[in-house]
Protein backbone atom coordinates (compact mmCIF):
# COMPACT_ATOMS: atom_id res chain seq x y z
CA UNK A 1 0.00 0.00 0.00
CA UNK A 2 1.43 3.11 -0.80
CA UNK A 3 2.14 6.09 1.53
CA UNK A 4 -0.78 8.40 0.34
CA UNK A 5 -3.24 5.72 0.91
CA UNK A 6 -2.21 4.88 4.05
CA UNK A 7 -2.41 8.49 5.05
CA UNK A 8 -5.78 8.98 3.70
CA UNK A 9 -6.94 6.10 5.37
CA UNK A 10 -5.39 7.41 8.88
CA UNK A 11 -7.05 10.73 8.51
CA UNK A 12 -10.25 9.11 8.10
CA UNK A 13 -9.96 6.91 11.09
CA UNK A 14 -9.23 10.55 12.96
CA UNK A 15 -12.52 11.76 11.66
CA UNK A 16 -14.49 8.62 12.36
CA UNK A 17 -13.22 8.54 15.92
CA UNK A 18 -14.40 12.36 16.24
CA UNK A 19 -17.67 11.90 14.73
CA UNK A 20 -18.70 8.79 17.19
CA UNK A 21 -17.56 10.85 19.66
CA UNK A 22 -19.49 14.06 18.62
CA UNK A 23 -22.44 12.06 18.34
CA UNK A 24 -22.14 10.16 21.90
CA UNK A 25 -22.69 13.57 22.88
CA UNK A 26 -25.74 13.94 20.87
CA UNK A 27 -29.09 12.76 22.54
CA UNK A 28 -32.40 11.03 21.04
CA UNK A 29 -33.41 14.47 19.49
CA UNK A 30 -30.01 14.52 17.63
CA UNK A 31 -28.79 17.68 19.57
CA UNK A 32 -25.41 18.27 20.64
CA UNK A 33 -26.29 20.45 23.46
CA UNK A 34 -29.46 18.47 24.80
CA UNK A 35 -27.52 18.34 28.00
CA UNK A 36 -27.81 21.94 28.63
CA UNK A 37 -31.36 22.49 29.39
CA UNK A 38 -32.48 25.58 30.47
CA UNK A 39 -32.99 23.85 34.42
CA UNK A 40 -30.13 22.08 33.66
CA UNK A 41 -27.76 24.82 33.32
CA UNK A 42 -25.62 26.14 36.30
CA UNK A 43 -25.60 29.45 35.24
CA UNK A 44 -29.50 29.66 34.33
CA UNK A 45 -30.42 28.30 37.61
CA UNK A 46 -28.29 30.75 39.85
CA UNK A 47 -29.56 33.70 37.61
CA UNK A 48 -32.96 32.56 37.86
CA UNK A 49 -32.69 31.87 41.57
CA UNK A 50 -30.94 35.54 41.91
CA UNK A 51 -34.39 37.03 40.24
CA UNK A 52 -36.30 35.37 42.69
CA UNK A 53 -34.82 36.26 45.33
CA UNK A 54 -34.02 39.75 44.59
CA UNK A 55 -38.30 40.43 44.06
CA UNK A 56 -38.77 39.23 46.93
CA UNK A 57 -36.21 40.80 49.41
CA UNK A 58 -36.85 44.17 47.12
CA UNK A 59 -40.68 44.23 48.28
CA UNK A 60 -39.66 43.34 51.68
CA UNK A 61 -36.69 46.33 51.83
CA UNK A 62 -38.75 48.75 49.96
CA UNK A 63 -41.32 49.22 52.92
CA UNK A 64 -38.10 51.20 54.40
CA UNK A 65 -37.24 53.12 51.35
CA UNK A 66 -34.43 50.83 50.27
CA UNK A 67 -33.75 49.82 46.72
CA UNK A 68 -31.66 47.60 46.07
CA UNK A 69 -29.35 49.88 44.02
CA UNK A 70 -28.54 51.48 47.14
CA UNK A 71 -28.90 48.29 49.26
CA UNK A 72 -25.08 46.72 48.38
CA UNK A 73 -23.51 49.71 49.58
CA UNK A 74 -25.50 49.92 52.68
CA UNK A 75 -24.59 46.40 53.68
CA UNK A 76 -21.38 46.87 52.77
CA UNK A 77 -20.68 50.12 54.84
CA UNK A 78 -22.93 47.97 58.10
CA UNK A 79 -19.88 45.90 58.22
CA UNK A 80 -16.62 48.11 57.29
CA UNK A 81 -17.16 52.17 57.08
CA UNK A 82 -14.82 54.28 55.84
CA UNK A 83 -14.01 53.03 52.52
CA UNK A 84 -13.24 54.52 49.09
CA UNK A 85 -15.25 55.27 46.57
CA UNK A 86 -13.33 52.81 44.50
CA UNK A 87 -13.32 50.62 47.47
CA UNK A 88 -16.90 49.74 47.42
CA UNK A 89 -17.45 49.13 43.94
CA UNK A 90 -14.96 46.67 44.11
CA UNK A 91 -16.28 45.34 46.76
CA UNK A 92 -19.88 45.53 45.19
CA UNK A 93 -18.42 44.15 42.55
CA UNK A 94 -19.85 47.57 40.21
CA UNK A 95 -18.67 49.72 37.79
CA UNK A 96 -17.36 53.20 39.18
CA UNK A 97 -19.95 55.25 37.53
CA UNK A 98 -22.95 52.96 38.65
CA UNK A 99 -21.34 53.02 41.88
CA UNK A 100 -20.73 56.41 42.05
CA UNK A 101 -24.64 56.62 40.82
CA UNK A 102 -25.51 54.87 44.09
CA UNK A 103 -23.37 56.96 46.58
CA UNK A 104 -24.70 60.09 45.23
CA UNK A 105 -28.58 58.64 46.15
CA UNK A 106 -27.37 57.68 49.62
CA UNK A 107 -25.62 61.31 50.11
CA UNK A 108 -28.63 62.56 48.93
CA UNK A 109 -31.31 60.33 50.65
CA UNK A 110 -28.93 61.54 53.98
CA UNK A 111 -28.01 57.53 54.29
CA UNK A 112 -23.81 58.70 53.83
CA UNK A 113 -21.69 61.59 53.97
CA UNK A 114 -18.23 61.55 52.22
CA UNK A 115 -15.87 63.31 54.39
CA UNK A 116 -11.85 63.96 53.14
CA UNK A 117 -9.30 61.38 53.43
CA UNK A 118 -6.65 63.03 56.00
CA UNK A 119 -3.55 61.59 54.52
CA UNK A 120 -5.00 61.62 50.63
CA UNK A 121 -7.26 65.21 50.03
CA UNK A 122 -7.95 63.61 46.50
CA UNK A 123 -10.07 60.36 48.07
CA UNK A 124 -13.14 60.91 50.11
CA UNK A 125 -14.06 58.00 52.28
CA UNK A 126 -17.55 56.97 52.91
CA UNK A 127 -19.25 57.30 56.44
CA UNK A 128 -22.93 56.57 57.35
CA UNK A 129 -25.17 59.25 58.90
CA UNK A 130 -27.21 57.64 61.93
CA UNK A 131 -29.86 57.57 59.64
CA UNK A 132 -28.44 55.22 57.11
CA UNK A 133 -27.16 53.39 60.53
CA UNK A 134 -30.95 52.88 61.66
CA UNK A 135 -31.93 51.27 58.32
CA UNK A 136 -29.85 48.46 59.49
CA UNK A 137 -32.16 47.49 62.68
CA UNK A 138 -34.92 47.85 59.76
CA UNK A 139 -33.13 46.09 57.26
CA UNK A 140 -31.70 42.87 58.63
CA UNK A 141 -34.75 41.08 59.62
CA UNK A 142 -35.85 41.02 55.94
CA UNK A 143 -32.61 39.82 55.28
CA UNK A 144 -33.10 36.94 58.03
CA UNK A 145 -36.15 36.16 56.82
CA UNK A 146 -34.86 35.90 53.06
CA UNK A 147 -32.16 33.61 54.02
CA UNK A 148 -34.30 31.32 56.24
CA UNK A 149 -36.97 31.17 53.48
CA UNK A 150 -34.24 29.87 50.44
CA UNK A 151 -32.67 27.87 52.90
CA UNK A 152 -35.70 26.31 54.08
CA UNK A 153 -35.34 22.54 53.10
CA UNK A 154 -31.50 22.34 53.27
CA UNK A 155 -29.73 21.02 56.86
CA UNK A 156 -26.64 22.81 58.13
CA UNK A 157 -23.82 20.89 56.35
CA UNK A 158 -26.19 21.32 53.13
CA UNK A 159 -26.21 24.94 53.38
CA UNK A 160 -21.95 24.82 54.35
CA UNK A 161 -21.40 22.79 51.03
CA UNK A 162 -23.81 25.54 49.04
CA UNK A 163 -22.08 28.61 49.97
CA UNK A 164 -18.75 26.48 49.58
CA UNK A 165 -19.70 25.82 46.19
CA UNK A 166 -20.98 29.55 45.34
CA UNK A 167 -18.06 30.99 46.43
CA UNK A 168 -15.95 28.46 44.20
CA UNK A 169 -17.63 29.60 41.22
CA UNK A 170 -17.56 33.15 41.78
CA UNK A 171 -13.54 32.38 42.58
CA UNK A 172 -13.35 30.41 38.86
CA UNK A 173 -15.16 33.14 37.26
CA UNK A 174 -12.84 35.96 38.40
CA UNK A 175 -10.03 34.26 37.42
CA UNK A 176 -11.46 33.71 34.16
CA UNK A 177 -12.01 37.12 34.13
CA UNK A 178 -8.50 37.81 34.67
CA UNK A 179 -7.04 35.23 32.47
CA UNK A 180 -9.31 36.53 29.44
CA UNK A 181 -8.70 40.73 30.02
CA UNK A 182 -4.68 39.06 29.69
CA UNK A 183 -5.02 37.34 26.50
CA UNK A 184 -6.95 40.54 24.89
Amino acid sequence: MDDDVAGKRQKSAGAGSRSRTAARRRTKSGRRYDHLKLDETVGFLVADTNRTMTRAFSARIAKHGVGMGIFQFLRILWEQEGLTQSELAARARMRGPSAAGALHELDRRGFVRRIGDGDDGRKLRVHLTPAGRRLYDLVMPDIDVTNRVMLADFNPAEQKALKTMLHRMRRNLAANEIREKVRR
